[in-house]
């Protein structure tokens, strides 16, 4: 009977043909994202090619037997071509359209609102000066996020900008919700689409999708621990000096084992993890406290439909690209959006700036969670390890609330609302996922270049290890006189 190293060793030389190809594949398109990620409409973008509010005609708002039964998560006031626009965010997802022109419900995208919204973002971002219609279509490679479900189907338009861009316009909402160009989309079909698995064909069905990843990297996890396992056994410290039994491409993949087996196992353990195979990272939902936050039912009610009237007359910046309104507390809550990011809160019905005093935050704090004390709260002025992000920075300051039992929330410094709570679950996920994967542990390791530095020398040591290891394992299928 075989000894338990030599079964593990067999198991790891016939899994390791494969599943080293497979490990590849994620090392290298790795490389890719770390530069390119995949496309999306940021927070920037929809800055720049957001034109200046422009409320001429503004502002005439349906009755009040219209959209009234209707619980929001939000409305904003953008400028269309056509004019100024009210949108609706239902709390189920769906988008309302009104203009506010005509009070009208625009319960339909003609192509006609798709190519107008289409130049005028492409006008405002400076792509080109026309676009071309394209096509219209339900789904493709770079609308296939379940997020795109609630704005399918889509206008889609070339600027002429010579860079292949095409921007998708929503039949539902009428705006620009992706924006791609050739180079961004030739190098996600080596990046983001490799790594993650991602063609069209099997992205869309999310229950075949989610099992090959989860299979793929449980066994490419077996695989790892495998070679570790391997790596240590067969470690000698001999008198001829060498460390390794081996030579040649085995002697470099039992170092690059050795040296990088743990980066190796961590990426992939943290990748599994990222798909919450067994739910146990997703924490609980947050529903009563979003709930007790915002203080009632958000709807389209008198008093915003008075305060949307008011908005006509009111002395807001000239830099103004949009008007947000909320619900937090009981109160419907107000901001205006400037070109460069800026937020500023507005009473709602006098449209005079003011801020939240100390004792909105502090009493919302205790509110939340009220048979919980409060360990330490305040402002924060910069990102901490629970409320940062990676692309685009956090809304700051920001009030921060410790409970006692170690829990987090995280409220927004003009508004007041709740925008990030962290339960117990949600911090190992962050640490398990967040932290293994991206190797965003702290503030200083997140700067660039200390990332970048860090993460190339560690992606490359882990490649070599799986290209070495690869190679051996397609030596091993090949003739002997063509090795």
């Amino acid at each position: 009977m075989p000894s338990f190293s030599r079964v593990i060793f067999l198991l790891h030389r016939y899994f390791g043909i494969g599943l080293g190809i497979v490990v590849t594949l994620w090392c290298l398109s790795g490389f890719v994202m770390m530069y390119v990620p995949y496309p999306e409409v940021s927070g920037e973008d929809n800055l720049k090619a957001s034109p200046y509010l422009n409320l001429s005609g503004c502002c005439q708002v349906p009755g009040l037997d219209e959209f009234s039964d209707i619980r929001l998560n939000g409305a904003r006031i953008v400028t269309w071509p056509s004019g100024p626009m009210l949108f609706l965010q239902g709390s189920n997802g769906g988008e309302y359209a009104i203009d506010l022109q005509t009070s009208e419900y625009i319960f339909e995208i003609t192509a006609e609102m798709a190519e107008a919204n289409a130049l005028q973002y492409s006008r405002e971002y400076g792509l080109s000066e026309a676009v071309d219609f394209l096509d219209v279509m339900d789904l493709d490679q770079w609308t296939v996020y379940n997020s795109y479900n609630s704005l399918r189907y889509f206008y889609r338009y070339q600027p002429r900008d010579g860079k292949g861009t095409i921007l998708y316009v929503s039949a539902v909402t009428g705006e620009v919700v992706q924006h791609t160009d050739r180079a961004e989309r030739a190098w996600n079909w080596v990046g983001a689409v490799v790594h993650w698995i991602y063609p069209t064909v099997l992205r869309q069905n999310q229950q075949a999708w989610f099992w090959t990843v989860v299979i793929l990297s449980g066994l490419s996890l077996f695989l790892t621990i495998t070679g570790i396992y391997i790596a240590i056994r067969y470690l000698q410290f001999g008198k001829n000096g060498k460390l390794s039994p081996y030579k040649g491409w085995g002697m470099w993949h039992h170092y690059l084992g050795l040296a990088f087996g743990i980066a190796t196992l961590t990426w992939l353990l943290s990748g599994l993890l990222s798909m919450t195979p067994f739910s146990s990272l997703e924490g609980r939902s947050l529903a009563s406290e979003a709930s007790i936050a915002q203080g009632g039912d958000f709807t389209f009610d008198a008093e915003i439909r008075e305060s949307i009237r008011a908005l006509a007359d009111a002395s807001i910046p000239a830099d103004t690209i949009a008007v947000e309104y909320g619900f937090v507390d009981g109160r419907i809550t107000a901001e205006v959006l400037s070109k460069t990011g800026e937020r500023q809160r507005y009473n709602s019905a006098t449209w005079l700036p003011e801020n939240l005093p100390l004792e909105h935050f502090s009493n919302l704090g205790q509110k939340i969670r009220p048979e919980t004390k409060i360990s330490s709260q305040g402002w924060i002025e910069q990102e901490d390890s629970y409320y940062y992000a990676r692309r685009t920075d956090p809304y700051l300051p920001a009030y921060r609330v410790i409970y006692e039992d170690g829990e987090r929330a995280y409220f927004d410094g003009v508004n007041g609302a709740l925008v990030r709570y962290v339960d117990a679950p949600r911090q190992w996920n962050r640490w398990l996922y967040n932290g293994l994967h991206s190797l965003d542990f702290n503030n200083f390791i997140r700067q660039r270049p200390v990332w970048d530095i860090l993460v190339l020398l560690l992606l490359a040591g882990v490649t070599a290890g799986s290209i070495t290891g690869t190679w051996i394992g397609i030596r091993r299928l090949l003739p002997r006189g063509s090795k």
